[in-house]
């Protein structure tokens, strides 16, 4: 009987250790419920319309292309977005139509674009270039302006355009590339 009495109470202490002492792991149906679908991104409330790009210099050996945007608002809310880690600014190729991200351009400044508006950005980014020297700012030349304009052809040679994601409205804004007139002429290409 002594024995059936230690027995019982070992038994007693191991239901207790297993229930409250071992932690609890959650059930197997709780995992197998799916996460709820992310929303999808809005590429319709904001259009765009290429205005122009441009040159300038950021050092002797760089230079800092601007691509100029049109955006047309056509919702009744205000919208902005920021430059930095929460707009993502990628280009779409135009060999396949796929979005990269290898080239670092990114919104030149913060945007504030009001319900039913329309607002210039800015897009940028910098390249190796030699600047011309020995010239005046105003007297660029049209050897030079042939340069800017094989650097602005050979920066979107593959390009259709560029796609802007704001990450916190899910806002998708695709820029389309208008630059066919930027290309280098034949005539002008032979005054290297």
């Amino acid at each position: 009987m002594k024995n059936l009495l230690i027995i019982a109470m070992f038994v007693a202490l191991m239901v207790i250790v297993i229930v409250f002492g071992l932690p609890r792991f959650p059930r197997q149906e709780r995992a197998a419920q799916p996460r709820p679908p992310a929303s999808p991104w809005n590429s319709g409330a904001i259009q765009s319309t290429f205005a122009g790009a441009q040159v300038q210099e950021a050092d002797a050996t760089h230079a800092t292309l601007i691509f100029l945007y049109d955006l047309d608002n056509n919702t009744d809310a205000d919208y902005r977005f920021a430059k930095g880690a929460g707009t993502v600014v990628m280009t779409r190729l135009k060999s396949n139509g796929s979005l990269s991200s290898e080239a670092p351009i990114e919104l030149n400044n913060s945007v504030f674009l009001p319900a039913r508006n329309r607002t210039r950005i800015a897009l940028q980014v910098t390249r190796p270039f030699n600047w011309p020297s020995g010239l005046p700012a105003t007297q660029i030349g049209p050897v030079n302006q042939v340069k800017f304009r094989q650097l602005v052809a050979d920066e979107v040679a593959n390009l259709s355009g560029f796609v802007m994601f704001d990450t916190a409205t899910h806002f998708q804004i695709e820029l389309p590339g208008g630059w066919q007139e930027l290309q280098p002429s034949a005539s002008a290409a032979g005054l290297n």
